[in-house]
């Protein structure tokens, strides 16, 4: 066994002292002479206190290392002719191990401050006691505040604010209408750091984000108007200009021969029926923009199944299943939902056609305390173009189509508080109704 240097000075002196005390005691028995046990105990005593004093100065040096350690301290030395040099450079590894951490934390928090700074959301961090650790210049900008310290300098100027940020139980995200027409998502995560409970929040104005949204929505609404219109009044123009030709002369009408009053004929009904689907789509389109006001009523999920079935009848050879494993009651307006239903099934039904072995399913599942209603198919699915447009009213991928199936099945559903998706996987299309 190799004996470190510290080890070997320590047991050296334990040997020494043993052995003193040995010929303390051989002298004092054996021995007439009084002053050799007096020499054996002033050395004993004098080695005690040496080894006393090198095991208490290391103890000193390892409490003050320590307590360098705690206050982040890393300039102090260990150089002393007591120490071993293995001992000493256990210290400076130790020290240079826990500076370089210290190093590489400070870095860190600087860069995290530096990037919350230049973030366009606005960010506070602060204790639950209402005092603010931390906001960036985003967050000063949007609420025009310097140096924020507590929380309830917001109370006044900004109420509701204050009122979503102090929440004991705030929702992990929200809402608010802020000054000139903003509006705030407000988003809000708790964590503790070093035994405190803090708070972090983001608040972004998404008001430019939401105009986006919609100028795209109005576009593409605009879009399909437009193409439905100029579908109407091409043919509806042309058809009447051939009318004017055959029957006006200037201020007299010409007599027809029978085969051009048949022509005209046609054409004045051509014009009656492009007219009428003409105002079929202003009737659609002011139902798809009428509110929806659903009557909540609860209803067994048997009831509702047959409520479905009594008035639809896909095509025989469609292979038509309907799964039911709820089993209990369903809280929402069945004439609404049927509806819903109906127009999902309908879909399905037109995409199977010419499909081998065509397979519809309609399933009634519950998962927590959403009830989801899904209709699925083995059909070819909406065609990769269209997926942004499915819910676009008056888009339609169908010859005879009107294109509000969708959309007015969408706004059911959402007035009951529920979405309804698309998704397609494993060759089998799937539109789902999510009713919490």
């Amino acid at each position: 066994m190799i004996f470190k240097k510290g080890f070997l000075l320590i047991f050296i002196r334990v040997l020494l002292i043993v052995a003193l005390a040995i010929g303390l005691v051989y002298s004092y028995l054996e021995t007439e002479l009084s002053i050799t046990p007096v020499m054996f105990g002033v050395l004993i005593l004098i080695l005690t206190i040496e080894l006393s004093w090198r095991l208490h100065s290391q103890e000193r040096n390892w409490a003050s290392f320590l307590q360098s350690v705690q206050y982040g301290d890393f300039n102090r030395t260990y150089q002393h002719k007591t120490h071993s040099k293995e001992l000493q450079e256990a210290f400076h590894l130790i020290s240079e191990q826990m500076e370089t951490l210290q190093t590489n934390r400070e870095a860190e928090f600087r860069l995290l401050q530096t990037v919350l700074k230049h973030i366009s959301s606005a960010v506070i961090c602060y204790q639950q006691n209402g005092q603010v650790v931390f906001t960036n210049k985003a967050f000063n900008e949007l609420l025009e505040l310097v140096g924020l310290s507590q929380m309830d300098s917001l109370a006044t100027d900004f109420p509701k604010i204050y009122q979503v940020l102090m929440a004991k139980e705030s929702a992990p995200a929200e809402w608010i209408d802020h000054n000139n027409g903003q509006k705030l998502f407000v988003k809000t995560e708790s964590f503790k750091l070093k035994g405190k409970a803090l708070k972090i929040t983001s608040l972004t104005d998404i008001r430019s984000s939401l105009e986006a949204k919609e100028l795209e929505s109005y576009q593409k609404l605009m879009r399909v108007m437009t193409h439905e219109i100029m579908n109407s009044t091409t043919p509806i123009l042309s058809l009447i200009r051939v009318v004017n030709k055959k029957l006006i002369n200037g201020p007299e009408l010409i007599e027809l021969n029978a085969k051009d009053q048949g022509n005209v004929a046609k054409s004045l009904n051509a014009i009656e029926e492009r007219t009428s689907d003409m105002l079929k789509f202003v009737e659609a389109y002011k139902q798809i923009n009428r509110p929806i006001q659903p009557h909540i009523e609860a209803i067994e999920s048997q009831a509702f199944i047959e409520s479905i079935t009594s008035l639809m009848a896909p095509d025989p050879s469609i292979d038509f299943v309907i799964q039911d494993d709820v089993k209990g009651t369903l809280m929402l307006d069945r004439a609404l939902m049927v509806q819903v239903l109906i127009n999902l099934i309908k879909n399905a039904t037109d995409a199977l056609k010419g499909i081998e072995k065509p397979q519809l399913q309609v399933s009634l599942t519950q998962e927590a305390e959403t009830i989801n209603i899904t209709v699925e198919d083995n059909g070819p699915g909406v065609p990769e173009h269209a997926l942004q447009e499915i819910f676009v009213p008056f888009y339609t991928t169908k010859a005879e189509g009107s294109g509000i199936g969708l959309t007015l099945s969408r706004n059911i559903v959402r007035a009951h508080g529920g979405t309804l998706t698309y998704s397609r996987e494993s060759g089998r299309t799937r539109f789902q109704v999510s009713l919490n």
